[in-house]
């Protein structure tokens, strides 16, 4: 290959939807996150040490009270892909409807259930004072609320603007929870910022939809819905998601569990440096979902998008772990800033391969559910329990416990790498031999 057909190959490869699109989501995602990091930093510092650690210990239960978000996303995500694809107009403008209803209700509901257990939540996390609970489940019900928009989005394949609302909203998130510190709103300072951040995304990502709430002059009339067919995809994509945030969260807990609280902390740092490979790869995944149901609906081949996909993340997966091998030390004193820490630079490697089989897996769960083929539901779960059950017999030391996870992660791969070709390989195989 010349330098002519080098750079003409590059340019195509740039111009690709899957790297492009996973380019802007990308940068949204970096900008917004440093942006977040800015105001963590910020609030450590500038606030009290009790007032800091009631913000974190919130801020846990608003990650947990949050897991649901990533299902509901998916299935929004599927189905607007879906219509939109097909330029079905009238199920788009009711599937968002009926979306908001359902999305309005379920954040009802769990701010209702934040009120009903503000008390036993206060008293566990030996908070002063109830309303700390109450404004952490506003923040949970907005977070939801802005997801209805952001998957809309997304199905879209508005990734331009879906980076533009991450920044957008990184910023409200920054400049609300810097103003609340100095008007003296101590803890409920970072609280109000993560509500805020959410209306805020969910207001302005009303802009590129406002084609679907346009009068049609053709008066199509009432389009119907088949919730039935929303309701059985989404019960196994909430499975789905549900058990997969397990591997990346369970090994934690179990080492809370067996291990002395010293040593806990340090395999959470572990955690931590290994979850970089995840974070940095995760908008592929993302970006491939509606790619992959438009390119089917419209009859083309999408096999080479999953392949593209897979390679994408697995070079900086193998990058990234590669220099966590050749150069731990710097790795554990950049993101934990060393100290004791220092212990575990021999298993920032080791943890780096666990992350990236984990990060293959995710592409190849995006895959199967944004094709409908949900059946790989039961594959997850039988493998996360595999983990838990393994780890509750085997972990007499760190090497143990992420042996269990890259054996299991790599069998869960591997289990779904063969029900692919099953689905997608051989038939087509079959099919040219006896033609």
């Amino acid at each position: 290959m010349n330098f002519t057909n080098f750079k003409n190959f590059t340019a195509r490869l740039v111009r690709h939807e899957l790297i492009s699109g996973t380019f802007f989501v990308f940068v949204g995602s970096i900008f917004s996150n440093f942006l977040a990091f800015l105001l963590n930093l910020f609030l450590a510092r500038r606030l009290s040490y009790v007032d800091y650690g009631i913000f974190a210990s919130l801020l846990s239960i608003l990650t947990l009270a949050s897991i649901p978000a990533g299902s509901i996303s998916t299935v929004l995500v599927r189905f607007v892909s879906d219509y939109h694809s097909k330029d079905q107009l009238g199920k788009l403008r009711n599937f968002y409807k009926k979306s908001f209803k359902f999305i309005s209700l379920f954040s009802f509901l769990i701010l209702l259930l934040f009120v009903v257990f503000s008390p036993l939540i206060k008293d566990f996390l030996h908070l002063d004072n109830v309303f700390y609970v109450l404004v952490a489940g506003f923040c949970v019900a907005a977070g939801y609320i802005q997801v209805l928009n952001t998957g809309f989005l997304q199905g879209l394949m508005k990734f331009k603007f879906i980076s533009f609302v991450s920044i957008f909203s990184g910023i409200i998130k920054l400049t609300a929870g810097i103003t609340l510190v100095f008007l003296g709103f101590r803890a409920f300072s970072g609280l109000w910022a993560i509500a805020l951040m959410g209306l805020g995304g969910f207001i302005i990502g009303f802009i590129p939809l406002k084609f679907i709430f346009a009068k049609n002059k053709n008066k199509e009339g009432e389009v119907h819905i088949p919730t039935k067919e929303v309701l059985q995809y989404a019960l196994p994509v909430f499975v789905s998601v549900l058990f997969m945030t397990s591997f990346t969260s369970i090994d934690v807990i179990l080492v809370k569990h067996f291990f002395n609280p010293q040593q806990a902390g340090f395999y959470a740092g572990l955690s931590l440096i290994g979850k970089v490979i995840f974070y940095f790869t995760i908008p592929i995944p993302s970006v491939m979902f509606p790619l992959l149901i438009r390119r089917k609906n419209l009859g083309e081949n999408f096999n080479n998008l999953f392949y593209l996909a897979l390679l994408l993340v697995l070079i900086p997966s193998l990058l990234i772990t590669g220099f966590y091998f050749a150069f731990p030390k710097f790795v554990v004193n950049l993101f934990l800033g060393g100290r004791s820490y220092l212990q575990i630079v021999g298993l920032a490697g080791f943890f780096g391969i666990n992350l990236t089989i984990f990060s293959m897996i995710n592409v190849c769960v995006n895959f199967f559910l944004s094709l409908n083929k949900t059946k790989i539901a039961p594959l997850i779960v039988v493998a996360a329990l595999a983990q838990i059950v393994l780890i509750y017999i085997f972990h007499s030391n760190f090497y143990q416990v992420i042996a269990v996870s890259i054996l299991v992660s790599s069998a869960l791969l591997i289990a779904l790498i063969i029900y692919y070709l099953k689905l997608f390989v051989l038939p087509h195989k079959s099919m040219n031999l006896t033609s």
